[in-house]
């Protein structure tokens, strides 16, 4: 009877623990769908890496933030991402730099902020701005959190720049019209007092001057027009009908450039202001112009500009794009050609493209540079900006 009652007691414990195995099995799976859950919910980008760089897991938003498919290149190295090279080998150095710090400084984590740039001639927007944090996971496992700060770093510059523009407009104008004035007296004053020689390099010193000023006058203008740029009076806007307005200003015959006109007749209203985008449309077209006639004094064959609009696919944006036969963008200023100052011409401040950003941002359009590539040769460049639609408040 002793042995049956040890038999019955020895069998209820085993399975109470088989009942309490699966209930923390249980536990354990439910806690892991949710950590899951959370994951693929969370906005910042989770990459689980091993000590060799290669990825063991990877979140939604790790591929919405670096733009790439990183579930399929899972047990590879980061590095190994196309695109994201430099990205992977400046994650691998700083955990290695990390472990040396982490025991002289007790430190549990590291941070820093990277700038990535997308493969290829395009730039969408600007470069990806993100900032991480790295920290060691029981197992030999790394962490690695990351987040978009892109349009963060865009509105500081802007900010940072609107705070330069407002600065030098001040202070170049004080000075502008006493120079003038001073000039034009000068030339008053001397007229007819000195001999024909001395007369024709006092006219042409003085014109020199007064050019210059007025030159000077203009870049102020259009600094004090960037750091005051209003806030967008946002309405249903024909933008078929701002095109063909602005075209007729680039209509005459002696333009240097003739201008293509494309316009897609289904687009219907955009969510605009009016005047705003006509500024964006001329900025555009002028900078189209410009390079197309450059390239054009170099190469002997005439240049070309096209504008157009175009319903999108989806039928929820209209995009305006205007494309020129110049000679593209470097590199190095592609990636920050929407920053002011930031310009391929021996004249001007830069502020074209800067301008037509802050619009753009102005009204939620996205906006889009590129280089034309023809047989595998730069053969232009490309601007376009997508609008929402009249009523759509996205």
């Amino acid at each position: 009877g002793g042995l049956t009652r040890s038999f019955a007691v020895m069998t209820q414990q085993l399975s109470d623990a088989r009942g309490a195995v699966e209930k923390t099995m249980g536990q354990l799976d439910a806690a892991r769908a949710n950590l899951q859950t959370i994951l693929d919910n969370l906005t910042s980008g989770v990459i689980v890496l091993d000590a060799e760089g290669k990825v063991l897991s990877t979140n939604p938003g790790a591929t919405r933030v670096l733009r790439a498919p990183l579930a399929a290149f899972e047990g590879q190295r980061l590095a190994e991402v196309p695109g994201l090279a430099d990205f992977g080998q400046s994650v691998q150095q700083q955990f290695d730099d990390f472990q040396v710090e982490r025991l002289q400084h007790g430190l549990d984590h590291w941070q820093h902020a990277f700038e990535l740039h997308a493969a290829g001639n395009g730039l969408s927007q600007d470069a990806i701005n993100i900032v991480a944090r790295g920290a060691e996971l029981p197992g030999a496992a790394r962490l690695l959190v990351f987040d978009d700060i892109s349009e963060i770093v865009s509105a500081q510059r802007a900010q940072a720049w609107g705070e330069v523009a407002r600065r030098l407009a001040h202070e170049i104008k004080n000075p502008l019209t006493p120079i003038q004035l001073s000039a034009e007296r000068l030339e008053m004053k001397l007229s007819g007092k000195v001999e024909a020689p001395e007369q024709a390099i006092l006219t042409k010193s003085v014109k020199t001057i007064v050019d210059q000023v007025d030159a000077m006058k203009r870049l102020v203008n259009e600094f004090r027009d960037y750091a005051r740029l209003p806030a967008a009076d946002l309405k249903p806007v024909d933008l078929n009908a701002l095109v063909t307005d602005v075209l007729q200003l680039y209509g005459a015959e002696n333009a240097p450039i003739a201008v293509q006109c494309e316009l897609d007749a289904r687009c219907p209203p955009i969510r605009g202001d009016a005047q705003q985008i006509r500024q964006v449309i001329h900025n555009l077209l002028q900078n189209a112009q410009d390079a197309a006639e450059a390239r054009a004094h170099s190469t002997g064959r005439p240049g070309e500009v096209t504008i157009r609009t175009r319903l999108g696919d989806s039928g929820q944006r209209v995009r305006l794009t205007v494309q020129d036969s110049g000679p593209g963008f470097a590199e190095n200023i592609l990636k920050r050609a929407f920053e002011p100052y930031v310009t391929t011409k021996t004249k001007g401040t830069g502020l074209g493209l800067a301008v037509v950003k802050k619009i753009a941002d102005e009204h939620g359009a996205r906006i889009e540079l590129s280089n034309r590539i023809v047989d595998g040769a730069v053969a232009g460049a490309q601007v376009s900006l997508s609008f929402a639609l009249a009523g759509d408040s996205r």
